[in-house]
């Protein structure tokens, strides 16, 4: 991760997601959306509480590998077992279950330090890359709090570039800048809270816009397919 990332404005973003959030989710919505047992496990996994602990964890699993974070074979991503995925995250578990009760707006320095211990005590992929398989599940423990992240879309409109250092400290202070400069100010700006409960009314036509940060990812989404229609 180059230091300049860190370094970044991220306020054009911030504006140009929120000038053009219907455009944006109309473009996402209009395009091929993933299905099947992506949107499946992502439903089931979002809707269980954390009193289900076991089958919660299981699901969360089941999640990463219908998004593609593993893959068959010697090559592509490949994720822990799910041994270690299960000792991990239960290890935190009473960290998770503290911060599903918080908000962005009021998160204390002593919430941000037990949401770095979480971050850096899971262990979700067999690589040296933690931020994308990190945020994707811990978007489905904290959907509150944290936004799934990826290299495709959320790093590429954010920063330009899909490819970054490894290292969990750098990760861990690029995720704080993703969600405290870009996602937590579009979520706290009004107009943008009253498109969203309209669009989380109505499952049926929106089925991804299942948390307010969920949905700003998938505006991300639509306005990366956007450029690239453009392109």
């Amino acid at each position: 991760m180059p230091d300049k990332w860190i370094e970044r404005d991220l306020d054009l973003k911030v504006k140009d997601i929120l000038s053009q959030a219907d455009i944006f989710h109309e473009k996402y919505y209009s395009s091929e959306t993933f299905s099947g047992p992506s949107l499946h496990f992502h439903h089931r996994a979002i809707a269980l509480e954390c009193t289900n602990w076991t089958e919660k964890v299981e699901i969360v699993y089941a999640v990463l590998a219908s998004w593609g974070m593993h893959r068959m074979g010697t090559n592509g991503s490949k994720m822990q077992s799910f041994s270690s995925f299960e000792k991990s995250i239960s290890s935190v578990r009473p960290e998770i279950e503290k911060l599903r009760k918080a908000v962005p707006r009021n998160l204390l320095l002593s919430d941000w330090q037990t949401l770095e211990r979480v971050f850096k005590r899971i262990k979700v992929m067999a690589s040296g890359t933690t931020i994308v398989g990190n945020s994707k599940v811990l978007a489905h423990f904290i959907p509150n709090l944290i936004a799934p992240i990826d290299r495709e879309y959320t790093l590429n409109y954010l920063f330009g570039s899909k490819m970054f250092q490894n290292g969990l400290d750098r990760e861990w202070l690029l995720m704080c800048k993703i969600h405290r400069e870009f996602y937590y100010s579009i979520s706290d700006n009004k107009d943008f809270q009253n498109k969203t409960e309209s669009w989380m009314s109505n499952s049926r036509l929106y089925p991804w816009d299942t948390s307010v940060l969920k949905i700003i990812d998938n505006l991300v989404i639509g306005a990366m397919r956007k450029k690239n229609d453009s392109d």
